[in-house]
């Protein structure tokens, strides 16, 4: 009977892991340039597993391969010359014109993944004085290899694993399942058969726990995988608390420091179109059940047994037992997407001062937003309500906002022509982009233009009964990701939110 493993080897081992379209672009931007040096172009292609990746297997077809293992980029740019990443630029397929749909939000959020934990590795790695903090981070960018490289070019497989686990099994139980093998084996046989830097292979091994560089690369990337789901989770706590163990510092302090990490990651990743984790921040931690109030025992009219020496206690309820706490897809309130193989139910959304509080409404306006999140692309979703006097249009509950973002306090005056009095006339949606935005953009207000994102979004008119209710709105940091599919997912997620105020009306 054939290797399972063996085949999906030979499968892959000639098809290219997908780079992100920024990076394609700045590359040959950076080589152009004069004062560019092996560090400048580090530094953009450490972000991105599929460039990253094509730069060390350009040694497997180099006619002097290195003697040593090249352990870091800068080192593997140095010897390669400008060839092979002029050809990298070139040829790598660009992950969003590959990819659509659940495969494309699955490996975006797979990139953004594995960039957080390189990251945290190259950071701890320089904070522990450990040797080459370099390679710990391409070890971490690279370690869920074997899931990349499935949802680029196996993604039916993928989503069978994510069925199963929706189904109750376990990621590894469904791997061998539908498999016969787990992702990290996997990845495990194409660091071999590519020649990947050793760390990489070592921190794939449970063995790599007794080594403090592949410990901390595993640390790094489990963090950057849970938090992605849940910066407050109980999984996420305890490797937060092996940090600082790591660190030697309290355990404060190791949130303190883990925090700013990630908003270190953030900017880093200014750009790029994969979630980040730092926007999870931003939600409140989950508050403890209060415990139940002391009842004492109901008197029984028969005769009281011989009391022992000890004095009987009223006796107490147990508390109930805590919440397992829920889990958002993104990268953050925004960490889209944590590989949709490990998905969690969606959390509900940050708290503002339109959506405290919670209510099986809100609970599901949560789920939904988070829908739209994960499969539009969307970073940013806002639902606007019209007044009771139909005088204005406020917003009601936002997703993946920053604190001082003006979309969390929209506002916008229902009287004069423009865009919203037109929305408002009769449902339809529109997505805004470079073909119409000679005509739409003169409609958009200067007030509104502050708190939209006046490049690309989606935007739909909501009724119920044929009355106007509001708007729903979504964006993205960078729009030219925006595409029809996402845009005819928007508009059916759009009618379903009618739905669910309707029945709440």
């Amino acid at each position: 009977m054939a290797n399972p493993i063996r085949s999906w080897v030979e499968r892959l081992s000639a098809q290219a892991l997908p780079a992100m379209a920024l990076t394609r672009k700045r590359v040959p931007q950076l080589l152009n340039s004069p004062n560019t040096n092996n560090l400048d172009l580090q530094r953009v292609i450490a972000r991105d597993p599929g460039f990253s990746l094509a730069i060390y297997r350009a040694f497997s077809n180099h006619p002097h391969p290195p003697k040593e293992p090249i352990t870091n980029l800068a080192h593997a740019i140095s010897l390669l010359g400008i060839e092979p990443m002029t050809r990298a630029s070139n040829q790598l397929p660009v992950l969003n014109e590959q990819l659509k749909g659940e495969a494309r939000t699955a490996l975006y959020a797979c990139y953004s993944r594995s960039a957080h934990a390189a990251w945290y590795a190259l950071n701890w790695g320089r904070q522990l004085k450990l040797h080459n903090p370099e390679e710990m981070a391409i070890a971490a960018l690279l370690l869920e290899l074997g899931e990349m490289m499935l949802w680029s070019h196996a993604a039916q497989e993928m989503s069978e694993i994510i069925a199963l686990q929706r189904r109750g099994m376990t990621a590894k139980t469904a791997e061998q399942t539908l498999l016969g093998f787990e992702l990290s084996e996997l990845s495990i046989q194409l660091a071999e058969a590519w020649k990947l830097p050793g760390l990489l292979i070592e921190a794939l091994r449970p063995a790599g726990a007794f080594n403090t560089r592949s410990l901390t690369v595993m640390l790094a990337s489990a963090l950057a995988i849970e938090s992605a789901s849940n910066w407050h989770s109980e999984e996420t706590d305890d490797l937060v608390e092996l940090a600082a163990e790591l660190h030697g510092v309290e355990r404060d302090q190791g949130y303190a420091d883990i925090h700013s990490l990630a908003a270190g990651a953030a900017h880093n990743l200014h750009g790029l179109p994969v979630p980040l984790a730092v926007y999870g921040l931003l939600q409140p931690r989950p508050a403890s059940p209060p415990l139940a109030e002391p009842r004492p025992l109901k008197q029984s009219k028969a005769p009281e047994p011989e009391k022992s020496a000890t004095t009987k206690q009223p006796l107490r309820e147990e508390a109930p037992q805590k919440e397992p706490p829920v889990s958002t897809t993104t990268p953050t309130v925004d960490a889209d997407t944590t590989p949709l193989a490990r998905q969690a139910p969606p959390a509900s959304p940050p708290k503002t001062a339109s959506n405290e509080g919670s209510n099986p409404l809100q609970q599901r306006l949560s789920r939904l937003f988070n829908d739209i999140k994960e499969s539009t692309g969307a970073d940013r979703v806002m639902f606007a309500m019209l007044t009771a006097d139909k005088t204005q249009l406020k917003a009601k509950f936002t997703v993946g906002t920053e604190k001082d973002s003006p979309l969390r306090s929209f506002n916008h005056p229902m009287g004069e022509r423009h865009l919203f009095t037109l929305m408002m006339k009769k449902p339809q949606g529109i997505w805004l982009n470079r073909e119409n935005q000679g005509k739409l953009t003169p409609l958009i207000s200067e007030q509104s233009r502050l708190a939209l994102d006046t490049r690309g979004f989606y935007m739909s008119s909501l009724f119920i009964n044929n009355r106007p209710m509001g708007i729903l709105y979504a964006d993205r940091s960078d729009p030219e990701f925006l595409d029809k599919h996402g845009f005819s997912q928007f508009k059916s997620l759009a009618q379903r939110l009618c739905n669910e105020l309707g029945q709440k009306k």
